[in-house]
């Protein structure tokens, strides 16, 4: 398997728990500049961003110099798969789902390998016929048939299901009206699934909720405080309690509530201080962002607060 990086973390038994899987093809790594974390890498893929923090500088070197080796052999690897890039990607997309996938251990997985949610007793583990991949009921609602199947239906995940439905319009396009393909759907049936739920009923069931029923002592966080925070592009400021602690941002209604009413990890997100927004009366207003999207904004009572919460934030997002 020299075409993904396995993204996995330690346990106490010395095995390894599968977190992610990173796809060569596309992927992309730098070395970025980030105040206050030494020897930072940062790997990019098409649906993820992850900064790491090596021990030392030789070791985030050699990271950087066998991953930048690694995805330069897989890119030459594909232009040379009988011909042009293009027609060896195809070659690949085509075998999806003509042979039976190399099952991912159930036993080595602890959240879903596309969307990342935890597992639980209530959000169960469901294999990918085409990819093998352990993903959860959300991510599992589409069928399509296989043909190491005999093109019988089978459950798969959707990313293979947006794969194959690449293949069968190609498939279809050929076939001409003579010979009618199979009808898929125009969307997967998770889009759908979630179209016809709450929104705050689907955020439920995708959310980590044990995070929220830690008990939380504020000497052993990185910043506790008192913030006001509005949800994206709302204008309603609302004052909350907040902790910083192991890299998940806890918020509390009230600074004597025992227990957390939401739990964000800051993985992932980025976060900065902003010049003062228009109508505001201070400039110490600092935001969350998910990729490119704003997720919230907040205030703090003066600037040199909003700092400190900024370079907190900064550090809780470095894995």
């Amino acid at each position: 398997m020299n075409d993904v990086m396995l993204y996995t973390y330690p346990q106490q038994d010395g095995k390894y728990r599968l977190k992610n899987t990173l796809y060569l093809s596309g992927m992309k790594v730098s070395i970025p500049v980030i105040d206050n974390v030494l020897n930072a890498l940062r790997i990019e893929v098409s649906d993820v961003t992850i900064t790491l923090s090596a021990s030392s500088c030789g070791e985030r070197d050699d990271w950087f110099h066998t991953l930048s080796r690694a995805i330069a052999d897989h890119a030459a690897g594909l232009c040379t798969f009988g011909g042009p890039c293009s027609e060896g990607r195809e070659k690949l997309w085509m075998a999806l789902g003509e042979a039976a996938p190399v099952l991912v251990p159930v036993s080595h997985v602890m959240m879903c390998m596309n969307c990342t949610s935890d597992f639980s007793m209530t959000l169960r583990r469901h294999h990918c016929n085409a990819c093998g991949k352990v993903v959860c009921r959300a991510c599992s609602r589409n069928r399509y048939p296989l043909k190491y199947l005999k093109d019988r239906m089978a459950k798969v995940c959707d990313h293979c299901y947006a794969e194959l439905r690449k293949i069968g319009v190609s498939i279809s396009g050929a076939c001409g009206n003579s010979s009618p393909c199979t009808h898929r759907a125009s969307r997967p049936l998770s889009a759908v699934f979630q179209s016809l739920q709450p929104p705050s009923l689907w955020r439920s069931r995708k959310s980590t909720s044990p995070l929220n029923q830690v008990a939380l002592r504020a000497e052993d966080s990185a910043m506790t405080g008192s913030l006001q925070r509005r949800k994206k592009s709302k204008r309603k400021w609302k004052r909350l309690w907040f902790i910083l602690k192991d890299k998940v941002l806890y918020t509390f209604t009230a600074r004597e509530d025992k227990v957390a009413c939401e739990s964000l990890p800051l993985q992932g997100f980025t976060v900065k201080l902003t010049e003062r927004p228009e109508g505001e009366e201070s400039f110490n207003v600092f935001q969350l962002y998910h990729k490119k999207t704003l997720y919230y904004t907040f205030r703090a009572d003066d600037q040199h607060t909003a700092r400190r919460w900024v370079n907190a934030m900064e550090e809780a997002t470095v894995l």
